[in-house]
């Protein structure tokens, strides 16, 4: 499945470009052609007036692109990112099967600079962007290795669906750093979902992992964090008897023959944040899809067993209205600690506010309804979620411990209902 980045109004004409050049050249050739485009943008940086350029390279970012609309998209990211993490990108572009045969010989080789924000140096970054197809593309692994820096780094990023039992997936991660994927770009988010797990959980790999879709959560995982602040909270979460998120369309990628996904892998990964964090484990009942609905329970060993009741509900959304997460509510039961006093009911929930972008949270308890925080949820940019995952090319641990449990969850009977059940129209 190709797919597309829905963008916001971001671009790189933000940029201030001040040199660029590309040639198509014999991969041979790579690294020559390279330093002359450098020794170019020097020679012309000088005659401007302006003082040389800053040649930058923080890490090796391999990306994998299936077809050409995926090629393009990733430039415009690696573009905006080199602000922040200038690179030597490597796009290792599968074309498929055409009427060429099969080949990788050639490629293309690029160089950029703009101005820093002070205007007083060029920062420069550069991309080789290798085209296969056919069979060759079964070896673009091999093309990357001659011109990857050495000594630096290296991080895989894979728009999209890897194939992660691959033999160009297993090479690439052989001598990688870090692996990024989206799962909102995953052809089916319960396949891909269980399928990352079983990388993650993999003894012999030797690269961290981390999905752009986990960096979307950010902005629910604070605000519900920020609920539980008050210490008179706190001991609510110990009494959760149910969670129930809404979910609408993907709003990040849109498929080949123009429709849109369930953000079924967020909601997924949100259901494994809470657990995960809170102790929370499997029951023996698999899940019960009925509609756009689906459900089941999960055990808190902490309070002897006790049931929490999981509902998920995908939503058919207005074109106008951003999909993504739509609302997370979290009840709870707090039975009296002395003999007599009454139990304590109530929730927390965060929810968007009508068709816009904008979420609150709200604490509410019998004869009580406080409204604690707004929250602007709009759409961050892929190439802001790739960066804020780049900062630090460390194991995220939360994360990992956040997607076994979703993925033990999704792969309970019934979990592969959760996204067929509810394809959404854009």
């Amino acid at each position: 499945m190709e797919t597309s980045v829905i963008s916001s109004e971001d671009s790189v004409a933000d940029l201030e470009y001040t040199l660029g050049s590309s040639r198509r050249i014999h991969l041979r050739d790579a690294e020559k052609e390279l330093r002359d485009l450098w020794e170019t943008a020097s020679r012309e940086a000088e005659r401007k007036g302006q003082e040389g350029v800053l040649r930058l390279r923080e890490f090796n970012l391999v990306v994998y692109a299936h077809g050409d609309a995926i090629a393009e998209r990733v430039s415009l990211v690696i573009a905006r990112m080199a602000q922040r993490h200038p690179a030597r990108a490597i796009i290792l572009l599968d074309v498929g099967v055409d009427g060429r045969g099969e080949g990788a010989t050639d490629a293309w080789v690029s160089a950029a600079c703009y101005l820093t924000p002070q205007g007083e140096r060029h920062v420069c970054w550069e991309q080789v962007t290798i085209p296969a197809w056919g069979k060759a593309a079964n070896l673009l692994d091999t093309t990357a290795m001659p011109v990857l820096v050495p000594h630096l780094p290296t991080v895989l990023w894979w728009p999209g669906q890897p194939n992660f039992s691959g033999d160009v997936f297993r090479r690439l991660g052989d001598v990688s750093n870090l692996l990024v994927v989206d799962s909102a770009g995953f052809t089916n988010a319960v396949a891909g979902l269980c399928a990352l797990a079983d990388v993650v959980r993999s003894e012999s790999r030797n690269y961290n992992v981390n999905d752009l879709n986990w960096g979307r959560l950010t902005a629910w995982r604070e605000m519900l964090a920020d609920l539980f602040d008050d210490p008179q909270r706190l001991s609510l979460l110990e009494n959760v008897t149910s969670v129930y998120i809404v979910y609408g369309a993907e709003d990040t990628y849109e498929r080949v023959d123009r429709t849109r996904g369930p953000a079924a892998a967020r909601a997924a990964l949100l259901v494994g944040w809470l657990g995960s964090r809170l102790g929370w484990e499997p029951g023996e009942d698999g899940w019960s899809v009925e509609g756009d609905h689906a459900q089941v329970a999960l055990r808190d060993p902490a309070r002897d067993d006790a049931e929490v009741r999981i509902d998920l509900e995908s939503k058919v959304l207005p074109d106008s209205v951003p999909g993504g997460l739509v609302s997370l509510e979290i009840t709870f039961d707090q039975a009296g600690r002395k003999a007599g006093t009454p139990s304590e009911t109530g929730s927390v929930s965060i929810r968007r506010m009508g068709e816009s972008c904008m979420c609150e949270s709200r604490v509410e308890r019998p004869g009580l309804e406080v409204a604690t925080r707004t929250v602007d949820v709009t759409p961050v940019p892929e190439d802001r979620l790739l960066a804020e995952e780049l900062d630090q090319l460390g194991p995220d641990r939360v994360f990992e411990e956040t997607l076994r449990l979703a993925a033990t969850l999704l792969r309970l009977p019934g979990g592969d209902l959760l996204v067929s059940s509810a394809t959404l129209d854009s």
